[in-house]
């Protein structure tokens, strides 16, 4: 052990409390003279000094001035032990116990914390105390720790043991991309799933599967409703080939064809893959394309507004529906409704193909087709839109 800095260490503490000696010393059931004593080198008696550690939040260790590595190594040999442990539940009452002494032992290390709110996540439901003693983890990480993991594991722990009347607080707490919803609804569905509550975690599965399957269909859809965009046009043989597959993943995903709810995303992306195929060259299989975009928009347009449309793919969405022209909600079997997050996939206007013809970069060599002028004179019909 290095030499004992008890002098260092409570000035220190003192002076990051903003105490007086005066106070210090009536916090600890002593006089203003020991503090003094202590300050200019000094030693408590060694019965005090659990209670002056304590008081100030850190460790019997740490107030004695033991050196660093030591505290390190103590730690390590903790998070090692903790590690190699069987995932059995006798091994997580035997971690979470462990964890608790640790925790004692160093009250401000934010490792010790992290482990210890596993240990206390993985043995649900957790108890008065315990769930007490995860709050506490809780505040201090999100109040005082740097690491991203570390607080968004602690969130997570929060919101699998919270009550349900607080579940949405928790997760209004959400930080970076856990604030997106295909996130938030795998912590849902993993909260269902520890609690044991399975017909809840069904439904929420399929909530989720559904968002993931909007997200990655939807990905990078802004990009061609900025006019500002032109990034979007730089590599017209990749948005070719990745609009073919999203529209070969619309036609099988639901083994009936494409769902009429999905007709008007469908719809756009044959639209983006002519305008994408002109682009790179390929202009015969472009127009070939963009006479298919007619008929698709053409069937999308018939569907009468506020018509709610089946998402299709039951046995992974459930009954799942969407409502044309709608507030864009999910609506479910059980009556539960659901802000769909990705709304430019049912977004579709009569006016889409003229818009594209009039505006996107990849038409510019092929005004003088006639094809092309064919194409603008149906498009402005189509769109309702003014003969110049």
């Amino acid at each position: 052990m290095s030499e004992l800095k008890i002098p260092e260490v409570i000035l220190r503490e003192r002076r990051k409390k903003n105490l007086t000696q005066e106070e210090l010393a009536s916090s600890l059931g002593v006089s203003p003279q020991a503090i003094s004593n202590w300050e200019r080198g000094g030693y408590p008696d060694i019965t005090l000094l659990p209670r002056i550690a304590n008081y100030f939040g850190i460790t019997v260790d740490e107030l004695i001035g033991n050196d660093e590595v030591t505290r390190e190594e103590d730690i390590k040999s903790f998070t090692d032990w903790f590690l190699k442990q069987p995932d059995i539940r006798s091994s997580w009452a035997e971690r979470l116990a462990k964890a608790k002494e640790y925790y004692r032992k160093y009250p401000q290390d934010y490792d010790i914390m992290h482990y210890l709110g596993w240990a206390i996540s993985c043995s649900l439901p957790a108890d008065a105390e315990h769930m007490a003693l995860l709050r506490e983890i809780h505040e201090k990480i999100m109040n005082g720790c740097t690491d991203e993991w570390y607080r968004r594991e602690s969130m997570h722990r929060m919101c699998f043991a919270c009550p349900d009347d607080e579940l949405e607080m928790w997760i209004g707490k959400s930080e970076l991309e856990w604030s997106e919803a295909v996130a938030i609804g795998e912590l849902r569905e993993e909260r269902c799933w520890r609690q044991e509550r399975f017909e809840e975690y069904r439904t929420e599965r399929n909530k989720t599967d559904l968002m993931v399957f909007m997200h990655y269909i939807g990905r990078n859809w802004w990009q061609f409703h900025d006019r500002d965009s032109t990034a979007a046009y730089d590599e017209p043989e990749h948005t070719a080939a990745w609009e073919c597959h999203k529209m070969r993943l619309l036609e099988v995903f639901d083994g009936n064809g494409v769902p009429e709810a999905w007709l008007g995303c469908y719809a756009e992306c044959c639209l983006r893959s002519a305008g994408a195929m002109i682009g790179c060259g390929r202009v015969d299989e472009g127009f070939v394309q963009l006479e298919r975009a007619f008929e698709l928009y053409g069937k999308w347009n018939r569907i009468p507004k506020k018509t709610w449309l089946k998402l299709g793919n039951a046995g992974a969405f459930g009954e799942a529906e969407i409502e044309k022209d709608g507030d864009s909600t999910i609506r479910y079997a059980d009556g539960t409704t659901h802000w769909a997050p990705y709304l430019w996939l049912f977004w579709q206007l009569k006016g889409d193909i003229y818009c594209a013809l009039c505006k996107w970069k990849w038409f510019e060599d092929v005004k003088d087709d006639p094809r092309y002028l064919d194409a603008l004179e149906r498009a402005r019909i189509m769109g309702d839109y003014p003969k110049n």
